[in-house]
């Protein structure tokens, strides 16, 4: 008699039946996800997370535009039951660099070069502060600092990133990459300019940064940065790339067309004015003065240049009279008050430098590790918080002289390498290091009035340029020695 059922068929009906319980769980699970928006981002979320981390790990060079257009493009998020707690998009991506490094290390074509060892300096020389915050200031003060400096130290992972996995290493800093940032500052600045003046309706904590005009209080441009510095820190970092392109006639070096630079530079000073940040102004003015003096073919006179940042000027001037005369008055007509005045003339600022300074003199034992990185503004050590905006004096108290001594060596490494690259009489390398060198000068510029060195978004952003431009220095210096085998090893452009 034949069996009802052969036994290929009753262990085809037995695998089934075990993948019931299966289908009846994803079921389940879809049934309240569907029925729960927040879960069913999550769920997406985490499937596009888990489909870029897989794609990252077979080609690292795809994490690093990803990581970079977050971090300028998305603001922080804020969940209710952590208000004052920022979550960045970018931080999270972060497990992803750190994958990549260790899965994909043994493939990188990476030197440890002056910039890569000055950065290695700054961040252990920052670090070893952290101990005094927890000591002096409780932990949960330490723990909020240990948290920013690592938001500062994830910079030199995102360098080794670049560095080691070649990005630009063929085409050069410039080209898609660069594009891709420039558009990305674009977005930032337009939105930070449209939320100047017509307020987006999100609620989120922002620095507390106003100005009063005409009776009312407004604050100041701060983009999706929430704090009106560091938005103008990386306009006016952009600005100055796409300024540079312009007054040397490098527009390929960008990879931006000469009609797209005219569009970008209005939109990005205008980002830069709205924000009322005098010390980012100084910083683009310093970085195009030095760019036209140590770059061949540079002519800071170009008309179209002064056209181009007299556009969101003659806006101000033509739409807000009112923002006009306080930006004239206020901002600029208080400077003429430097000697008379210093302490309304940098807005406050004379009277707490001078309040740090004996506070130094008085406490000689914080000289050596400082008090902790950037426990200033949340500590009870000295009764009150302290804004001291200024980056050195910011450096000095916070991380001692180890901190400060590791900041002037990182910004000498930056400062000679790029210097070399400026004299190296190729084309592309020369515009770079050129434009590198010039805003590390109106980088230590702003210092004096902003501790610009915590901006860790932007920080990221202008050590991965730095990379690009290291990683350009190494591919033609390789291209120099495969073109002329026969005629003696030339002289080598990366330090």
């Amino acid at each position: 008699m034949k069996p009802l059922v052969t036994r290929n068929q009753g262990s085809d009906i037995r695998r089934w039946a075990a993948l019931l319980p299966l289908a009846l769980a994803v079921g389940w699970m879809a049934s309240i996800v569907t029925t729960r928006p927040v879960l069913l981002v999550a769920t997406a979320g985490a499937i596009l997370f888990g489909l870029f981390a897989l794609v990252a790990l077979q080609r690292p060079h795809i994490f690093v535009p990803v990581f970079l257009v977050t971090l300028i493009v998305l603001p922080p998020f804020f969940v209710p039951r952590l208000p004052e707690t920022p979550l960045y998009l970018s931080t999270l991506l972060l497990p992803v660099g750190v994958a990549i490094f260790v899965a994909r290390f043994p493939d990188f074509r990476f030197r440890l070069d002056p910039v890569a060892k000055g950065l290695g300096v700054f961040v252990v020389a920052t670090g070893l502060s952290l101990p005094f915050g927890f000591w002096l200031s409780g932990v949960e003060v330490g723990a909020a600092e240990l948290f920013r400096w690592a938001l500062l130290a994830q910079a030199a992972l995102i360098y080794v990133l670049v560095r080691g996995a070649g990005v630009g290493r063929e085409g050069g800093p410039a080209q898609w990459l660069m594009t891709v940032l420039m558009i990305a500052a674009l977005l930032t600045a337009a939105y930070g300019i449209f939320d100047f003046f017509w307020p987006v309706p999100i609620s989120h904590p922002a620095a507390e940064q106003q100005i009063w005009v005409g009776g009312q209080v407004l604050r100041r441009a701060q983009g999706v940065f929430f704090e009106a510095s560091s938005f103008a820190n990386l306009c006016g970092f952009f600005l100055s790339v796409a300024a540079a392109a312009y007054i040397a006639r490098n527009e390929s070096a960008v990879g931006i067309s000469r009609s797209w630079l005219w569009l970008a530079m209005p939109i990005l000073a205008l980002a830069v004015f709205v924000a009322f940040s005098r010390s980012s102004w100084g910083n683009v003015a310093v970085t195009i003065l030095v760019f036209a003096a140590i770059s061949p073919g540079a002519r800071f006179w170009r008309a179209g240049l002064f056209l181009a940042l007299a556009i969101p000027l003659g806006i101000l001037w033509f739409y807000t009279p009112e923002l006009w005369g306080y930006l004239i008055n206020a901002r600029l007509g208080n400077l003429t008050m430097l000697f008379a005045d210093p302490n309304l003339a940098s807005s406050g600022r004379y009277d707490t430098w001078t309040r740090v300074i004996s506070i130094m003199l008085d406490n000689p034992q914080y000289l050596l590790f400082g008090v902790g990185y950037k426990t200033l503004p949340f500590t009870r050590l000295f009764h009150e918080e302290i804004i001291t905006d200024n980056g050195y004096l910011n450096l000095l108290l916070e991380t001692g002289v180890v901190g400060l001594g590791g900041f002037v060596a990182f910004s000498v490494a930056v400062l000679r390498t790029f210097l070399q690259y400026a004299r190296s009489g190729r084309k592309k390398l020369a515009f770079w290091g050129a434009l590198i060198f010039s805003f590390w000068c109106g980088q230590l510029v702003q210092m004096l009035a902003a501790d610009a060195y915590t901006y860790w978004r932007n920080m990221i952003v202008f050590l991965s340029v730095m990379a690009l431009t290291v990683n350009l220095a190494e591919s033609e210096e390789s291209a120099a020695l495969h073109e002329s085998p026969d005629s003696g090893r030339p002289s080598r452009v990366t330090p």
